[in-house]
């Protein structure tokens, strides 16, 4: 009886570390002319997510049978398998090739051991949109005034370094945003705000996806602010669409930066 019991106990530890999910690092190689900066991966299975950077790479945890969702405003969305050859070689290489006509879903899994993988989806046009030269701090300059509520939670390190990309880590500082434009006294000044907006200069999100110089990340903030984000995306299930929305702003803001005559 022993003997069964220990065999049993054992078979349960190995499985539930054969589940242990592994970092991977992954390539996106989009069609000539096409960027892969700003697709965004979604861990369906894990509910987890991340950011091509401008040379096509990103990082994420798998394990075998894992969807991940690949979107972005320029591709046709298509999904991913993990199988076992990703997860043994912790590689995941995806070759975009543009299709003639758009699919209604595009689900593949690697086709060799060493994780490559070829999607063909339909190329979607992006328009471009004129946008103000200036945020919205330097047109109207207001006093903002923080309110805990039961939307706000307080800062939490360990969630931060626990987690791959979750845009929920920083909707709250765009509701208090929100929030505060309506307030016209100010209790305690602006440094309940200006502090939870500190707390995410150290988020890799804004510096090594987003590019987001430290010093500017406060005025980026405020710049996609004033710039379309909507109350619907700040909630927990539209987390993803957040993520996108800042990944575009912050080419604007970029493009934005670049084009002012620099102060002497």
């Amino acid at each position: 009886m022993k003997s069964l019991l220990s065999c049993i106990v054992f078979f349960i530890s190995f499985t539930v570390l054969s589940q242990d999910r592994v970092q991977i690092n992954g390539s996106v190689t989009p069609p000539v002319g096409e960027t892969p900066q700003g697709i965004t991966v979604v861990n369906r299975t894990a509910k987890s997510a991340t950011v091509v950077n401008d040379r096509g790479n990103f990082t994420i945890r798998v394990v075998a049978g894992d969807t991940l969702q690949f979107s972005a405003l320029q591709f046709q969305d298509f999904s991913v398998v993990v199988d076992e050859g990703v997860v043994e070689n912790r590689q995941l290489n995806v070759f975009i090739s543009e299709a003639v006509t758009e699919l209604p879903e595009v689900v593949v899994s690697p086709y060799d051991l060493s994780g490559n993988v070829e999607v063909d989806v339909k190329i979607i046009p992006v328009v471009s949109t004129d946008l103000p030269t200036k945020s919205a701090a330097e047109i109207n300059p207001y006093n903002h005034t923080f309110r805990p509520d039961s939307l706000v939670s307080p800062p939490n390190a360990a969630m931060r370094s626990g987690m791959i990309y979750s845009g929920m880590n920083f909707a709250n500082i765009f509701r208090n945003i929100f929030t505060s434009r309506d307030v016209t006294t100010t209790v305690g000044g602006d440094d309940d705000l200006d502090e939870q907006i500190l707390q995410l200069h150290d988020d890799e999100f804004f510096q090594d996806q987003l590019n987001i110089p430290e010093e500017d990340i406060s005025d980026f903030i405020y710049f996609a602010a004033d710039n379309g984000i909507t109350e619907e995306m700040l909630k927990p299930k539209n987390e993803m669409l957040l993520i996108e929305f800042l990944v575009a702003q912050s080419q604007k803001y970029k493009q934005q930066k670049a084009n002012s005559p620099s102060e002497d």
